[in-house]
């Protein structure tokens, strides 16, 4: 074709053929316009939920290390406690008149196996008590961030909102 021809169609086809590549350059120029408007968008929106992963990371950083504090404040009230009840019984103990036939020997010996015992069940029940907690806490955390993308605004408030 030469160039009078692309200016003059000679028939119909010609002149719709003509009228479709003119339309489907106008449509590559909206796409283009879309494009522009919504990369911005969509990069906004990614930023947004990066900073809300990092709020939420952040955030349960901080719950894990209260929960820490308050779980070594309880473990050592817990074991002073212990100590001062096991510290009460030896002193009953060396106090009692050896009429049952005990030697002080006996006695100390004793007192030390009750001390070991209530140690032992002292850092067990810590550990029971709340070092399992933790590492559910820990698991839960993070399930949640790998779907925390697909949860809808108003569970994800209520995520926040409870922490």
């Amino acid at each position: 074709m030469t160039m009078s021809e692309t200016r003059h169609p000679r028939t119909t086809r010609d002149a719709l053929i003509i009228e479709a590549i003119g339309d489907i350059g106008v449509l590559i120029q909206r796409i283009c316009e879309l494009e522009t408007k919504t990369v911005p968008l969509v990069l906004e929106l990614e930023d947004k939920l990066v900073a809300s992963i990092s709020r939420v990371d952040n955030h349960a950083r901080e719950k894990e290390a209260e929960f820490a504090v308050v779980a070594d404040r309880e473990r050592k009230i817990f074991e002073e406690k212990l100590n001062a009840s096991v510290a009460k019984t030896v002193n009953r103990m060396v106090e009692v008149k050896r009429s049952d036939g005990l030697s002080v020997r006996s006695q100390l010996l004793i007192a030390l196996a009750i001390g070991l015992t209530a140690s032992a069940t002292s850092i067990y029940g810590s550990y029971w008590m709340f070092g399992s907690e933790r590492d559910e806490q820990a698991a839960v955390g993070r399930a949640v961030m790998s779907v925390w993308h697909e949860l809808d605004d108003k569970t994800k408030a209520t995520i926040e909102q409870a922490y």
